[in-house]
């Protein structure tokens, strides 16, 4: 407990979760009814994930230069940059009309999450050290959760009653708050790193905590990707008038495992703990191949929201606990990026499979990804295959 409260009294921390906060639920307001808004405007699926997905696009292209200049420039500036980017991105919606003018939005939006969640969660992730460390990473990833469960929750009806230019206002109003938190009461509290003792991105890159981190955060963002696009429009054409049942149910979960998640990690230990929450996420995905009612959806937003709500702390965890200080921005950036690339290919594909071929067909390409994914992280997470481990009658090594 005592842990918990210095964490709470900590200034560099209050003011990066009320950032992150406002960043989070300002932009998911506006992203998750996006693809509803763009369907009323006369907008197909095929339009609607090229529209969604080219923001992974310029996120992708960034993250590499963005992971080096976090590491020997600071955190700090790189956020801040990034909450002004986004703030550009979102205020333009409203006066978007054709494709082309929503893919530069996307494309500046894409540019804008680049910057800042490398920034925000390098910054987060230099908060304390030891047990406070990783208590500083969980709540900071909670306050991720806890904006996102508002957005998800009051998007529809703040867009029903009020409509997407009072949605997109709204958003800019917090994500001014965001940066004026950061810039103000804060200051620079980035530790500048000396270039000499940064290693090439390849370098970084063939690490095996890092490899195993980007390719669980790319399943769990290509799950995400169709979720959160597609889920709505899949209820609405099943019928289901109130489309935010997965979303609220996802969001409910999300921010109790998150809540509980230092505590989860060290029950299950980081490697079992990754490697379970991933097993939650497969079952959400394939409970959406059974016929849509309120009932599945509940039920997969309930899977999805505890599997993804302990991942992603205990991605970033594994990446700080692993890689040294001078690394850890651009291994950061590289987790960040497969979630992006996760994104893109997601909204994209996913898309033109629910044009031409149904949601079952959709979500059934999601299953399979991700339990890829899942498969892949089990044997980079551990030194011996299953098979091989159970064949010499050992034990699987953990990853270290």
């Amino acid at each position: 407990m005592s842990d918990l409260l210095s964490v709470f009294k900590n200034r560099q921390f209050q003011s990066v979760a009320v950032c992150h906060f406002n960043t989070i639920f300002s932009s998911n307001l506006v992203m998750i009814i996006l693809p509803i808004y763009l369907a009323g405007k006369g907008f197909v699926e095929t339009q609607i994930g090229m529209i969604m997905g080219v923001t992974a696009i310029a996120a992708l292209l960034l993250r590499p230069w963005i992971g080096v200049q976090v590491d020997t420039r600071g955190s700090w500036p790189i956020l801040l940059f990034g909450v002004v980017l986004m703030l550009l991105s979102i205020i333009g919606l409203p006066w978007a009309e054709g494709v082309l003018s929503f893919v530069c939005l996307r494309v500046l939006y894409g540019a804008a999450i680049a910057f800042y969640n490398t920034g925000a969660v390098t910054y987060a992730s230099g908060i304390g050290t030891g047990r406070t460390n990783s208590i500083a990473i969980a709540m900071y990833t909670l306050t991720t959760m806890i904006g996102l469960g508002l957005s998800v929750s009051l998007a529809q009806l703040y867009f029903d009653n009020f409509g997407f230019m009072v949605v997109a206002l709204s958003a800019a109003a917090l994500l001014v708050m965001a940066f004026c938190v950061m810039r103000f009461r804060v200051g620079s509290r980035s530790v500048l790193v000396s270039k000499d003792r940064h290693s090439s991105f390849m370098a970084v890159l063939k690490k095996r905590a890092v490899l195993a981190t980007a390719v669980g955060q790319f399943g769990a963002m290509f799950a995400y990707g169709a979720s959160f696009t597609f889920v709505p429009l899949a209820a609405i054409k099943s019928g289901i008038a109130f489309y935010s049942f997965f979303l609220i149910a996802f969001a409910v979960t999300t921010v109790f495992s998150r809540a509980f998640v230092q505590r989860i990690i060290e029950r299950l230990g980081l490697e079992k703990a990754c490697v379970c929450s991933y097993a939650a996420m497969v079952s959400s995905m394939l409970l959406l191949l059974f016929p849509l009612s309120p009932v599945v959806l509940v039920a997969a937003g309930l899977s999805y929201g505890a599997g993804l709500g302990v991942a992603f702390p205990a991605f970033v965890i594994l990446v700080v606990q692993r890689i040294e200080v001078a690394n850890r921005g651009t291994s950061l950036g590289i987790m960040t990026g497969a979630g992006d690339i996760a994104i893109a290919l997601s909204v994209s594909i996913l898309g033109a499979i629910a044009q031409h071929f149904g949601y079952f067909y959709l979500f059934l390409t999601t299953s399979v990804v991700l339990a890829v994914c899942h498969v892949l992280l089990f044997t980079l997470l551990y030194e011996k295959a299953p098979s091989v481990a159970k064949a010499k009658g050992g034990t699987l090594a953990p990853l270290t």
